[in-house]
């Protein structure tokens, strides 16, 4: 390194202090094969610290502390990396390096009796996949790994970026005050920071909360406190991408979810691969799930146009357990993903991007996220889900939108963004899935989300231009839509319900779970027959007939029943779904009328969204929206 030169770190190996089991499994992987747990291996000292005991071995193959090299090779402009480690005590320390196979092979290793030990590594051979890490293993003595970091030369007067870290709230200021606690309380990202907007949308204020005074200081005038009326995620995002804007020292908006628990390390991965980036990139982070803390539930997602829906990159899948495989153990992990977009529970986005192709959709929430990478890509903005960049964010698993008011948004989103970012003919599948969708919901007697889903479609066809308008009312009008059925109400007493008792005629004989394809129509073909014919009986409005937990709604479970107790994708209570012929009826005929309309129109209506959106992205026409 010359004279003119000097090292920045980019990543910093870290550890987890607050006492979570299953979490050390994202940092630190025993490595030893003899079956050593966290405690019996190691010890954390600190967030950068760790000891290493006799006769153990430790390695750094891990999501938060494996270097990701094919993503570096593949999106930026470096070619060259040092590991530079601290340690104190005698051991061993070995670098290894995989391939996009998974394949593990050492390239370096060094005795240590304390010290510095350092390795220049070359990023040059990653361009399908590949990680490097490195292990520590102790003879006869133990070893403490003091701290360690991957470092970039560059020149002597170079200036990283900084970002306005943007959060989003709505009545959850306990999990919105944590997260400006554990920005506020880091150093490093205290280092790449310009501001922390947080856009309170709520009644319940953070700023009212016990602790907001302490979790404040350290941010100092860097804490910007904004209040608006609810406008959902996309609202409230936009302000803190507008707050970006104005700001010189901005390079970047850092979008945070505030239900999420963050790793502070990864706000200063993001920003200094951004850094580095070859183009304008936006940088995204994987989500952890909150109550299960080693499972990623995606790292990179794709967009499917002919369906207008997304799905796991690559080869990778949801869900994955880092506590039963390991890193080192899933081959898939190690190729490199390529992703369309990433999800807003933290995604990076450079404001030269916004000052080209705009802020978010005005949409309220769902699939903005989706659309806005989209949108970057047609302008050569490529979206990059990097790898030990991430946060803990509540799990989908437990929750079921098709029963909220959420689907509207869900369902007219959808369609949104195919119009504007798929090419496929008439939308592709995306009507016929609308129709099965809608089939499928009346099947369960969900007539409530059958409604929100038509009201969605209505509202596509009336075009963009009330989109704004629409941001601060649609929630409450999806909410009211609900309230007129039985399938939205939810009983918390199951005192005050009468007992369960089988009314219907059984007409269908035994009904199981379809096992293929054709046993699905049939089953399909015959619960739509019963549903359209067949008279409901009189007992099933006097007593339900089944009682379905939430984890096990699926629609076969409805076909040969008139009524049932479901349970509440909460758990707070049951609701009772009953069947209705007459409204089965004109659900049916009413959806597959505008999804056909939907496939016939689809060319007309993308040409007009298209046409008109690029306006209503604007930040001018966002600070009118939201008195900005």
């Amino acid at each position: 390194m010359s004279d003119s030169q000097r090292l920045v770190p980019v990543n910093r190996v870290v550890f987890p202090v607050e006492g979570v089991g299953e979490v050390s499994a994202l940092y630190v992987d025993t490595g030893s094969g003899d079956g050593s747990q966290p405690g019996e291996a190691y010890e954390i000292l600190s967030r950068r610290s760790i000891r290493v005991f006799a006769h153990k071995r430790v390695s750094l193959s891990t999501f938060f502390n494996a270097f990701a090299a094919s993503y570096w090779q593949r999106w930026t402009t470096v070619r060259d990396v040092r590991l530079r480690v601290q340690v104190e005590g005698e051991g061993l320390l070995s670098v290894y390096k995989s391939s996009a196979r998974g394949r593990a092979s050492a390239v370096a290793s060094q005795q240590f009796e304390g010290g510095v030990v350092e390795f220049d590594l070359p990023i040059r051979s990653f361009v399908d996949g590949g990680f490097y890490w490195f292990d520590i293993a102790c003879a006869q003595s133990e070893a403490t790994l003091v701290s360690a970091e991957w470092l970039i030369s560059v020149p002597e007067d170079w200036q990283g970026g900084r970002t306005t870290v943007g959060i989003t709230t709505f009545n959850r200021p306990t999990y919105c005050l944590n997260q400006i606690r554990a920005v506020g309380e880091n150093a490093d990202v205290r280092d790449v920071l310009d501001r922390l907007v947080v856009i309170d949308q709520g009644t319940d204020l953070v700023s009212e909360q016990p602790g907001f005074a302490a979790a404040a200081e350290p941010l100092g005038e860097r804490l910007v406190m904004l209040r608006q009326p609810n406008m959902g995620g996309s609202g409230g995002f936009s302000r803190a991408m507008l707050a970006s804007l104005e700001s010189d020292d901005s390079q970047y908006v850092l979008l945070l979810d505030d239900d999420a628990i963050s790793e502070p390390e990864a706000i200063v991965r993001a920003v200094r691969f951004a850094d580095f980036a070859v183009t304008p990139t936006i940088v995204g982070g994987g989500m952890l799930h909150l109550d299960e803390r080693a499972v990623l539930y995606t790292q990179g997602e794709v967009w499917d146009p002919a369906r207008s829906w997304m799905a796991p990159s690559g080869q990778s899948e949801y869900d994955h357990d880092f506590a039963e495989d390991t890193l080192r153990e899933t081959p898939t992990l190690h190729r490199r993903l390529n992703a369309d977009f990433n999800g807003w529970w933290m995604c990076l986005i450079p404001t030269a991007v916004l000052r080209e192709i705009g802020l978010s959709l005005p949409v309220f929430l769902k699939f903005d996220d989706v659309e806005f990478s989209l949108r970057a890509a047609q302008h050569g903005f490529p979206t990059v889900c990097l790898p030990g960049v991430a946060v803990w964010h509540l799990a989908w698993h437990d929750k079921d939108p098709t029963r909220t008011w959420e689907e509207y948004f869900i369902h007219r989103n959808r369609i949104i963004t195919g119009l504007l970012r798929s090419d496929v003919a008439r939308g592709g599948l995306l009507p016929l899935h609308s129709f099965l969708g809608d089939l499928k919901l009346l099947f369960m007697l969900q007539y409530s989300t059958v409604q929100l889903r038509y009201q969605a479609m209505v509202d596509v066809f009336s075009g963009p231009a009330r989109l704004h308008e629409w941001l601060g009312t649609k929630n409450q009008q999806a909410r009211e839509i609900r309230t007129d059925f039985v399938d939205a109400r939810v009983v918390e007493e199951l005192s005050t319900l009468p007992p369960v008792r089988r009314s219907s005629r059984a007409i269908l004989g035994p009904v199981r779970r379809p096992t293929n394809p054709l046993a699905t129509i049939a089953l399909a073909l015959r619960v739509t027959f019963r549903q359209l014919l067949v008279k409901e009986t009189a007992g099933s409005r006097r007593h339900p007939e089944r009682i379905i937990p939430a984890p096990d709604i699926n629609w076969w479970r409805f076909a040969d029943i008139d009524s049932a107790l479901v349970t509440a994708p909460d758990g707070i209570g049951v609701a009772w779904y009953q069947r209705d012929r007459r409204v089965m009826r004109r659900y049916l005929v009413r959806s597959l009328i505008m999804n056909c309309r939907l496939a016939l129109r689809w060319a007309k209506l993308t040409r007009k969204y298209r046409d008109e959106i690029p306006d209503l992205v604007s930040p001018e026409a966002w600070k009118k929206t939201l008195g900005a």
